[in-house]
């Protein structure tokens, strides 16, 4: 007999002592009489003596009572440790079934007509897999797509199994066969006869498959006198499988077939001009023939663009569209379509990547209030981004209208620190801020400073050169890193910009005035003003829109302050949520196609950006099948025949042994036999 309980006989044994001990307790329980007085109790001195006769068996009934109790708890705790009865145990088997629902699984090229997805046959051939299993074997059923999702437990309860694989359907991400064949194989550590069964079609990069050893990859080194040192860090490969004293099968599913496929596709703004973009997509032929195709770029649903190319075999060609204008409708797609073909040769087996989706940034519109007295430079520069509208105050008009100003998404203060903020929220950039109304204390003052240091990863300051900038003189700040808060530009370890949040309102300082530099003069000065707006406005010329499916990635949220999820509708319409942090949304895409996420709080909605995601990998557009694996220097065959074993599981008999004394317990206790 042997115990297979999924968790630790120490655990089980704590149970049992507790549920035992509630067991004694109840019996005491039921054991108290209440007491009453009654009159006259000479009258029952005859009846107690008649009584006193029978208190033994009185006795006995009522510990057969508890026995019943205690025997069926036993039964039941005796049923979790789920024991076995069979000869044959020590040929049983512990098997891994890792199912491939890869993109390349979609494959139609499978089934009695040549058209049915690779999915189906896997599961039909793994579903025979687990029928040809012996009484004792037990096997874990495990998804493998750009996650590795255990369905299941090691069971022996075959129909259970095959309704789970019956329920497998193909993603749109790529197969993650390293992190499938660690999980397996962590799983089937410490038990008998392991095995690792793969169905699937052999689309799995080369790296993966070639990091897999068959050996232990740590070997512990040894001490003392006369000690080896051959083992050292510098020859473990951290990155290597270790499957060893693993059996490892390989199931191939598909036919060989052709494909051509779009494996990669971007659009992006142009920094100047971003009333213009340009788009890159890269198409490859993975078949052994010429294949024709024709590329059709649409705005929305409007075509702008088509061509028709010819490849060689294996041939990957790049096409760049420049100076493309609009892209008001914001989504882009490319389509490939079969050339000068018909019939079967027209049928396409695998369309996931014949379409493919790009976002261009969307432009928002901006206005701005410039507080100054005058400045033709600053007023100037503002006209480069045509994406704005400037108003114009002065300090004083500023001070008696400030309570009003709630139509402006960002204020600019040329030398001038006003005491209150529109109430708004708008955002704030300052030249010169003075007093204790400055957003950054000030520490003192810099003559003639040079900029020594420039954060090049914060929006604001990307691209900037400015360690050729002459300045008058410059306030210095108290920068709080701790609180957030980010050194822009830096004299010799004196910060004189500095950028922060609060709540919603974003704020930028600049410890200079703009009369004292010759920063305006130079081609840096509008690009910071552009850098900064973009900032305020969340508009990020480097957010990249279109994403790899299969991959977590972290996507920028502007103005989700305070909230802690956002909700994503799938381009099928199914709804999940996501965790957001710092402004950062954790997103990742299953499907192929346009995501919406949207960042809601009790006021309403904060935020929504649109996200495109691709399949975007040339392993799954290769379609064509691997009849045999190598995996590791190892050339991996289908599984041998399964031994016959002849185990019984107990747990269905004590369950209903547990029953049955229930039902005896309630008999003898209705009946006054335990009572």
């Amino acid at each position: 007999m042997k115990l297979l309980a999924p968790i630790a006989l120490e655990t089980i044994a704590i149970a049992a002592a507790v549920l035992g001990g509630l067991a004694v307790i109840a019996y005491i329980l039921k054991m108290r009489r209440r007491r009453f007085e009654v009159p006259f109790s000479t009258l029952w001195h005859t009846v107690l003596k008649e009584k006193e006769t029978t208190s033994l068996w009185k006795h006995l009934r009522r510990i057969l009572s508890l026995l019943l109790a205690l025997l069926m708890m036993g039964a039941l705790v005796f049923a979790a440790t789920e024991p076995e009865l069979g000869s044959a145990d020590e040929d049983a088997k512990n098997v891994v079934l890792i199912i491939d629902a890869s993109a390349s699984m979609k494959t139609r090229d499978t089934g009695s007509d040549g058209k049915q997805p690779r999915i189906r046959t896997a599961i039909k051939k793994a579903q025979l897999i687990l029928d040809s299993l012996g009484g004792g074997d037990r096997a874990m059923i495990v998804r493998m797509d750009g996650q590795t999702t255990p369905l299941s437990r090691f069971e022996s309860d075959i129909p259970k199994l095959k309704k789970l694989l019956g329920a497998i359907k193909a993603t749109d991400t790529p197969a993650d066969l390293r992190r499938a064949l660690s999980a397996a194989a962590d799983a089937l550590r410490e038990r008998q006869n392991p095995m690792i069964i793969l169905v699937g079609d052999g689309a799995y990069p080369d790296e993966v498959l070639d990091s897999v050893t068959w050996k232990s990859a740590v070997t512990p080194p040894t001490t003392g006198k006369g000690a080896s040192d051959e083992t050292s860090f510098e020859t473990i490969k951290l990155d290597e499988i270790d499957l060893s004293n693993m059996p490892v099968s390989y199931i191939p599913v598909g036919r060989d077939r052709e494909n051509v496929g779009i494996v990669a596709f971007n659009v992006r703004r142009y920094i100047a001009n971003k009333l213009s973009y340009e788009v890159f997509i890269e198409i490859q032929n993975f078949g052994d023939e010429p294949a024709r195709r024709k590329l059709v770029l649409y705005d929305g649903d409007v075509p702008i663009d088509v061509k028709e190319f010819e490849l060689k075999p294996k041939e990957r060609i790049r096409k760049i569209y420049p100076d493309l204008g609009g892209g008001e409708g914001n989504t882009l797609r490319a389509s490939l379509e079969v050339v000068g073909a018909s019939g079967d040769d027209k049928y396409d087996v695998f369309p996931l990547d014949d379409e493919a989706f790009a976002l261009l940034p969307t432009r928002k519109q901006q206005r701005v209030l410039l507080v100054t007295v005058d400045n033709l430079y600053l007023e100037g520069a503002m006209l480069v981004y045509d994406n704005i509208t400037v108003d114009k105050m002065t300090p004083k008009e500023y001070q008696r209208s400030v309570d009003e100003l709630n139509d402006y998404s960002a204020v600019v203060f040329d030398d001038y620190t006003p005491e209150t903020l529109p109430p708004n929220g708008a955002h704030a950039l300052y030249f010169n801020p003075q007093g204790d109304n400055s957003p950054f204390p000030i520490t003192g003052s810099l003559t003639r400073p040079r900029i020594t240091e420039l954060d090049q990863n914060h929006p604001v300051t990307r691209w900037l050169v400015m360690s050729d900038v002459n300045f008058d003189k410059t306030s210095v700040f108290k920068v709080k890193h701790q609180a957030r808060e980010v050194s822009l530009a830096v004299s010799i370890r004196s910060p004189i910009a500095a950028a922060k949040k609060e709540g919603r309102r974003k704020i930028v300082a600049f410890g200079f005035s703009l009369s004292g530099t010759d920063l305006m003069l130079r081609v840096a000065f509008p690009l910071m003003l552009v850098n900064v707006l973009d900032w305020f406005a969340g508009d990020d010329s480097d957010l990249i829109t279109t994403y790899t499916t299969g991959r977590r990635v972290r996507v920028p949220m502007d103005g989700t302050y305070g909230v802690q999820e956002v909700e994503v509708t799938t381009p099928s319409g199914r709804k999940t949520k996501a965790p957001l942090a710092d402004g950062h949304a954790t997103f990742y895409a299953s499907e192929a196609g346009i995501h919406l996420v949207v960042a809601k709080s009790e006021e309403g909605e904060l935020a929504r950006i649109k996200l495109a995601a691709n399949l975007s990998n040339p392993e799954e557009s290769d379609i064509a099948p691997s009849d045999e694996l190598n995996m590791g220097g190892v050339t991996l065959t289908e599984p041998d025949a399964f031994t016959p074993t002849h185990s019984r599981s107990l747990w269905l008999y004590l369950a209903l042994l547990a029953l049955l004394l229930l039902c005896v317990e309630w008999l003898t206790y209705n009946r006054r036999v335990t009572v």
